[in-house]
């Protein structure tokens, strides 16, 4: 199998994402850091959609073969003076963005030499009268010989 590319990989992500959500969020970007800080900082643009590389593992599978996982997160935070469940439920709400979110990554390959990309979960990580941000997880893999 080819060499699997972070870079190339969050690159396919956002754009599986621009296509689906795209016009809908005034953010789409990567991003690794302290998300809650740079919410409160105002660092992004509301609606935005944040792709996070959380972890990548390799386990050795034959002499010179390995199996890569890579699992990210798409973290989703809106902002609505009219309270928690208007931000989660409204048009271009926290709900309305995961929903495109799925049918823009889940069981996709992106065009990329790896397992098509499997949802893990989808999290809420905040809710305020202002803000609602909700995380989804997603795994795929790749063999890397050697």
């Amino acid at each position: 199998m080819a060499e699997i590319n972070l870079g190339a990989l969050e690159d396919a992500v956002l754009a599986a994402l621009q296509a689906e959500v795209g016009p809908q969020v005034k953010t789409l970007a990567t991003y690794q850091g302290d998300w809650l800080e740079d919410l409160r900082q105002e660092g992004w643009r509301l609606p935005a959609v944040l792709v996070m590389l959380s972890q990548s593992r390799a386990e050795q599978v034959g002499a010179r073969s390995y199996d890569l996982t890579l699992n990210f997160t798409v973290l989703v935070a809106v902002r609505q003076l009219r309270g928690e469940a208007e931000a989660r439920r409204q048009e271009g709400g926290a709900y309305q963005l995961l929903e495109g979110i799925r049918r823009a990554l889940w069981h996709q390959d992106l065009g990329l030499e790896l397992l098509p990309l499997a949802l893990v979960g989808e999290d809420p990580w905040l809710n305020t009268q202002e803000f609602a941000v909700y995380a989804a997880r997603y795994r795929t893999a790749a063999v890397k010989d050697f």
